[in-house]
């Protein structure tokens, strides 16, 4: 493939024929081992839809999810009118495998949910103490974007808000090391908020668990940040697990 952007050839793929309901995360999980096998290339064309579906025994709807999930990850990129592509070198992907073993169910889905618990807690309290007028400024506007989203029922925009307004707590932190942390795993951030605000949990009600935390940094308040970020992450977990059956129905927020 002496040009990054030349479509690969369907043979690359392994064969396999899926028919349980677990077809599209099998899927998925062999488009990840494909795409970071050294085979592909940054800006890579993945090969057409149709032809992915008949090589490896799978209908188009299970190509196409697993595409999504790839695209929502930040490992692929569909341009509009011209494909599907690699984004990224191999070295970018590794973290966005990882973040999608996670979240297909592996074990270590209760240790990054509880680790990703505590450094948000601590960020929001250090958000509140540390917080300029500028910080302040922009986790207003990303809520302010989040209310205005919650209104109109766009769950997109919402997602979109709700992971930037917690980068931002992170970026008002001053501690570059969680910060990063966080700005690390924000596809999966995403993914998170997306699966579940498009099951049964209300726009509305995710926003009222969001106001207090914003509320407290605001008014500077280390404890009452804090608080509400614990409060605010025991219910998104819950509702996580309770979205990939990993624990019995506990709560309806996120």
């Amino acid at each position: 493939m002496n040009d990054p952007r030349s479509t690969a050839t369907v043979g690359s793929f392994p064969t396999s024929t899926r028919h349980s309901a677990s077809a599209g995360v099998e899927l998925t999980q062999d488009l990840l081992r494909y795409l970071t096998s050294g085979q592909f290339q940054p800006n890579q064309r993945l090969p057409g839809e149709r032809a992915l579906a008949e090589h490896m025994g799978v209908g188009r709807t299970v190509i196409r999810e697993a595409i999504r999930s790839l695209v929502l990850l930040g490992v692929l990129e569909v341009r509009q009118g011209d494909g599907t592509y690699l984004r990224g070198a191999s070295s970018d992907l590794l973290p966005r495998v990882i973040e999608w073993g996670v979240l297909l169910g592996t074990h270590s889905i209760d240790s990054l949910a509880e680790a990703r618990q505590y450094i948000e807690i601590d960020l929001a309290g250090l958000a509140a103490g540390n917080r300029t007028d500028v910080d302040l400024a922009r986790i207003q506007q990303w809520f302010y974007f989040m209310e205005s989203a919650a209104e109109a029922g766009d769950v997109a925009k919402f997602v979109e808000a709700d992971t930037e307004f917690h980068l931002a707590i992170a970026a008002a932190s001053g501690n570059t090391v969680l910060a990063g942390v966080l700005t690390n795993i924000r596809s999966l951030l995403r993914v998170w908020t997306e699966r579940v605000l498009t099951t049964s949990v209300r726009l509305g009600d995710s926003l009222d668990v969001h106001r207090p935390i914003y509320l407290a940094i605001e008014a500077g308040n280390v404890d009452d940040a804090r608080a509400a970020m614990s409060e605010h992450m025991h219910q998104a977990i819950d509702n996580l697990r309770r979205v990939l059956d990993t624990s019995p129905l506990s709560n309806t927020r996120m």
